[in-house]
């Protein structure tokens, strides 16, 4: 009997419109304007189909994937892998389709209820005004935003917290037997890792100038949230100081030349650059939904510079690079379409949520993976009992093993390179 599942987020769509998927999969909209909205309005924006699923193997990834019928010769766009041996509220991802009136699902493993409801959401314009990225870590925004940002890489400033130099072991440096002490080793990989965030983001036409490493230290971004005033050492290199990692910076910080890991420092350096950039767009992790500590506190001394600032941006687009509990989500293989993350938020205020849902071409899903490449900390190969597990869950997935393209052993390379890059959308009042 499959596990009774049900994600949720509390969304306010643009358009809904009740649907019925028939026996062959061809979608009907109940709404007949909706249907025939152009494709000038249904290209840009995102599209969620809201189903109940039943998955109909343990261990054979539910697959539905979108064929677009609108011309002469039906098109599949891409497959969206669902979670086995469960039932429940799902959301199929639609974006990037080019009309909604000649839509159909083929389904792999798994049966849909017939009513379902189609979601809209406005995406907004990322050409209008600048977008900053916030990446708690080295390969942050790459994992996030890469497709986001390589689409207006001279509209794009990205801010790396950390140096993410925390080595927990001595045998785990990059290069082994480089380095004697785990000081001089984790100043090496802080070095190395702020060094991919001056540079990879190059590959995608992002001015260096519009490049920014802050230097704060791994894992510690909720102690200074806790207690802004109270300088906080390097776990793994206590003598270190934020100094050597902005050595690639071209744009000056208000603590430059005093730079203490403290949450005063970083909410100060924060404003300053919100003064300097005035984005229209922050891309920055979810609170709610991403349990990183780093990254939820990224996102509150964020909000707490701009609070201290003079400038409050349009919108804040919110992602998620690490789910509790969840490995291997989106579902699939590389270049599956993504899922949104499975998570069951409730409220019992109103809320305006809604989902910016982005495609990546091919081509830019390719690029995406050699950035992916670039960031050393994203290199090596799984243990060997990691790979017995892919593999065995693999064979049990129902895929062909030729359509798992192993472009690094790390899962990033199958989950993050995907079809779609999926935020959470908030509009910000002015105060």
């Amino acid at each position: 009997m499959p596990i009774q599942r049900d994600h949720h987020l509390p969304l306010a769509p643009d358009w809904e419109c009740k649907a019925i998927i028939d026996d062959n999969g061809i979608i009907q909209l109940a709404d007949l304007a909706i249907a025939a909205l152009s494709t000038g309005d249904v290209r840009p924006n995102t599209w969620m189909m809201e189903v109940r699923y039943r998955a109909t193997s343990r261990w054979k990834l539910p697959a539905a994937t979108i064929i677009d019928r609108s011309n002469s010769q039906p098109t599949e766009r891409f497959t969206q892998y669902l979670e086995p041996n469960e039932t429940g509220k799902r959301l199929i991802n639609l974006t990037g389709i080019e009309s909604l009136d000649q839509l159909q699902l083929t389904l792999k493993h798994l049966t849909l209820e017939r009513d379902a409801t189609l979601l809209g959401f406005r995406n907004p314009d990322l050409a209008s005004g600048p977008i900053l990225i916030i990446a708690p870590h080295p390969d942050d925004a790459e994992l996030a935003a890469f497709g986001a940002y390589s689409q207006h890489p001279k509209n794009t400033w990205i801010v790396t917290i950390t140096a993410g130099e925390r080595l927990k072991r001595l045998n785990k440096q990059y290069w082994p037997g480089l380095d004697d002490s785990l000081d001089e080793a984790s100043q090496r990989k802080g070095f190395i890792r702020a060094w991919n965030s001056a540079t990879t983001p190059l590959l995608a036409g992002v001015p260096a100038e519009q490049l920014i490493m802050l230097g704060y230290f791994n894992d510690t971004l909720a102690a200074l949230h806790d207690k802004p005033d109270t300088v906080v050492p390097s776990y793994s290199a206590p003598a270190i100081t934020p100094a050597p990692y902005r050595q690639w910076n071209k744009l000056s910080l208000p603590t430059d030349g005093q730079a203490q890991n403290t949450g005063e420092n970083l909410q100060r350096d924060l404003a300053s650059l919100l003064n300097k950039i005035k984005p229209k767009t922050i891309i920055t992790p979810h609170p709610d939904i991403d349990p990183h500590a780093d990254h939820t506190a990224s996102t509150r001394h964020l909000q707490a510079a701009i609070e201290q600032s003079e400038h409050t941006p349009d919108h804040l687009l919110l992602y998620a690079n690490h789910l509790k509990s969840t490995r291997g989500f989106p579902r699939g293989p590389a270049h599956a379409a993504a899922g949104v993350w499975p998570t069951q938020i409730t409220t019992q205020s109103p809320r305006n949520d809604r989902i910016a849902s982005f495609p990546l071409s091919i081509e830019v899903q390719k690029q995406k993976a050699l950035a992916l490449h670039s960031m050393h900390d994203l290199g090596g190969k799984p243990g060997l009992e990691r790979q017995l597990k892919r593999k065995l869950k693999r064979l049990l997935s129902g895929i062909p093993s030729a359509d798992w393209s192993d472009y690094s052993g790390h899962d990033f390379f199958q989950t993050h390179i995907k079809a779609h890059e999926n935020f959470v959308l908030q509009h910000l009042k002015k105060s």
